[in-house]
């Protein structure tokens, strides 16, 4: 769960990522809209894959983990 927290936390949006999300990911590249797309990766993830995650020795993962020294 520390994972989800870490995503809310520090993704460009601040959320994690619904099923709605995905799903409306899903009909665009099914529709009309989506028919000149191909070959690309969508990053369903609210902007998380430009982050990258968090060091499990990093000084403050306490704030995501709950967990203190």
């Amino acid at each position: 769960r520390y994972i989800l927290k870490w995503n809310e936390l520090n993704s460009p949006l601040r959320r994690t990522v619904t099923i709605e999300d995905v799903g409306n990911s899903a009909l665009y590249l099914l529709s009309d809209l989506g028919a000149g797309v191909s070959g690309e990766t969508h990053h369903v993830d609210a902007g998380y894959h430009a982050i990258g995650m968090k060091a499990v020795d990093a000084p403050d993962i306490d704030l995501v983990t709950g967990k203190k020294d």
